[in-house]
This record gives C-alpha cells, structure tokens and sequence, in this order.
C-alpha cells in the first residue's frame, strides 16, 4: 500500500485463487450470468482482493464467472494478510455486507432500469435485474393511478400483458336414468367414462379440454 493508501494490481492465475473457508454467500446460475454479461461487455472493473496465499477475500463470484467464461487470468490485489486473521476476515464481511447498509430509491432506481431496457439492445443483462424482476418492482413502487396492476406493469417495461385462459363452459344435466345418460352421451359423441363422485358425473366434451378452451363441461346430478 502506498502513501495513498491504494494497492497495486496484478495479474493472477486463476487456478492459483482459492475460495475462502468462511465465505458465507453462494452465486446461482442468475447472477453469474449478469457477471458474465458484465465481464464480456466492460472487462474487470472491479478488483479481486486475495491473501498472500492467493485465498480470495472479495470477488467470489467474479473469479467463478471469469472462470466459466474460460478465463485464465484476473486482476488481483493481493493483501499482506493471512486469510484467517481478523483484518482478513473484515474485508470478507465488508466487502458483503457495507453496500447492504446503503438506502435504494427503488422508484429511482426503476427509472433507471427503464432507461437501459429501451435504450441498450442487450436489455437489462449485466445489471442484476431481468424484465420481470423490473415490472415488480415498477408496481410496487407506484401508485394506482400510474400503473392499476400487473398487467400494466408488465406493459410498462415492455412485456406483454397477461391474458388469463377463459373459463370453460359449464353446462349441468340432470338425467332420471343411467341409460338416458349414456344416450346422451352417444347423441353428443362424448366418452362414457368421466370422474364420477357419488351420484354425480363429471364429463369433458370434447374429450380433450386443455386442447380446446371451448370444450363444454357436462355433470349428471
């Protein structure tokens, strides 16, 4: 460290970087991605910080993305600290946690997001945040009277509207006999067999609703 107070930064193997015993946090698929994304389109702007063996202190998930985009080097700055030392353990811990203590705008930061998804053709990759993960966070953070539900939200940032499935229709018969029931049944082409709850039958027509929305429920009661 210099007189400034900064450090110098090196090239490392990363074959030659270990994950710390006692990192707590794990990355899933989802932000590798946006830290590949990130990686691909700006490079490494942010350090990895090691022990002097080449234990990792921060950048965790930066060195596990780097590496499955076959990278073989990364930036590093590398402290005169044993790994399990206090000093050590606080820059594992801060470099988690001191950015959690901020406080977020989360309408601002909507806005901001917003701008990136209609200006940049790479959409929200590399930011941390998708599309759907936006349109939440747009209806929680407005009013009724900016955006009614869900559906808007969704239209806000620019994914279609969701558009329940009709109900099927639902017609009761009530027959007096089982045979006029299996006339039925004939005269209209439906199969005789159906879920049957005590004296009730439960009848698609035609036989395979998921296929056709417009299919007709028949109950025998």
């Amino acid at each position: 460290m210099d007189e400034h107070g900064t450090h110098p930064v090196t090239l490392a193997a990363i074959d030659e970087l270990k994950p710390h015993p006692k990192n707590y946090q794990t990355h899933p698929p989802d932000q590798l991605e946006h830290l590949k994304a990130s990686i691909g389109d700006h490079g490494f702007y942010r350090n990895i910080v090691v022990a002097r063996d080449g234990t990792i202190l921060a950048g965790h998930g930066v060195v596990e993305a780097a590496r499955a985009m076959g990278k073989t080097h990364v930036p590093v700055i590398r402290l005169d600290l044993d790994p399990m030392e206090p000093r050590a353990l606080k820059v594992l811990t801060s470099d988690n946690e001191i950015s959690n203590l901020a406080v977020v705008d989360d309408r601002a930061l909507a806005d901001l997001l917003k701008g990136i998804l209609d200006s940049d053709p790479a959409g929200l990759n590399g930011t941390g945040f998708d599309p759907e993960k936006l349109a939440a966070m747009a209806f929680v953070t407005r009013p009724a009277s900016e955006i009614a539900d869900k559906n808007t939200a969704s239209e806000w940032v620019g994914m279609p509207g969701f558009e329940p499935a009709p109900e099927s229709l639902k017609v009761v018969v009530h027959f007096d006999t089982e045979e006029d029931r299996l006339k039925f049944l004939q005269l209209i082409g439906a199969k005789t067999t159906g879920r049957k709850d005590g004296n009730t039958w439960a009848v698609w027509w035609p036989d395979r609703p998921r296929d056709d929305r417009r299919a007709v429920r028949l109950i025998r009661s």
